[in-house]
């Protein structure tokens, strides 16, 4: 839990210190642009909002605040002239990569900031503050990714196939080691608990049984 408590302070102070730099950035836009359009005051106003909003309520806010803030963000994408720099959908994808297969997450985020480099090299954003918007946003929507996958969001209920709980209901019947479940091989029973464990939040094996011990039993005295 204290591991929990710390991660969860240190993913808030990073997305409060990327949410004031995005702010002074598109300050910084807006005044060599003498652009003062609506859209622009809203997003510096959405960034500062998020800062006491981070603090006072933490991750049970965060919903609703990324949610109203993609729709501000499309907004942004539809009517202004950005090209490349209000433009996230790679970065979407490359996020699902990265919740799909953990192993590609760098080659995934060092393929996609190379790509956005040449990019914006290629095209006709020169201005350096664009390029930084979208590299400082895209760091802050990759550690959410992160955030999540991290089990900061708790499933309420384990998602476990019927081999997966074939092999639990052994564990919980006392069996210490894994070579004494019987209609699997160690290897087998490995492959399918790590599988498991990824799935439901990169749990212990021990939290795993535990809260699987533990769901079982509600689930008996409630019947």
């Amino acid at each position: 839990m204290k591991n929990n408590i710390k991660s969860d302070d240190n993913f808030v102070l990073f997305t409060i210190t990327i949410s004031a730099l995005l702010s002074l950035l598109y300050c910084w836009k807006i005044y060599l642009e003498k652009d003062f359009k609506l859209i622009g005051l809203i997003i510096v106003g959405m960034n500062l909002l998020y800062i006491p909003i981070a603090l006072i309520f933490r991750k049970r806010a965060f919903c609703s605040f990324y949610l109203i803030y993609s729709i501000v963000i499309l907004y942004a994408a539809a009517f202004e002239k950005t090209y490349l720099y209000n433009n996230y959908t790679a970065l979407f994808i490359v996020c699902l990569v990265i919740m799909m297969q953990p192993k590609l997450r760098i080659p995934a985020i060092a393929i996609y900031f190379g790509a956005v480099t040449i990019f914006f090299i290629l095209n006709e954003e020169k201005e350096i503050y664009l390029y930084l918007i979208h590299v400082i946003r895209s760091l802050w929507y990759i550690a959410l990714t992160e955030f999540v996958l991290n089990d900061k969001f708790r499933r309420k209920k384990l998602v476990l196939y019927e081999d997966e709980r074939r092999i639990l209901d052994q564990l919980c019947e006392g069996k210490v080691y894994q070579k004494e479940v019987e209609g699997f091989s160690e290897n087998t029973i490995y492959r399918k608990l790590k599988a498991a464990r990824e799935r439901n939040g990169n749990l212990t094996r021990d939290q795993l049984v535990e809260q699987y011990r533990s769901q079982k039993e509600n689930s008996e005295s409630s019947v």
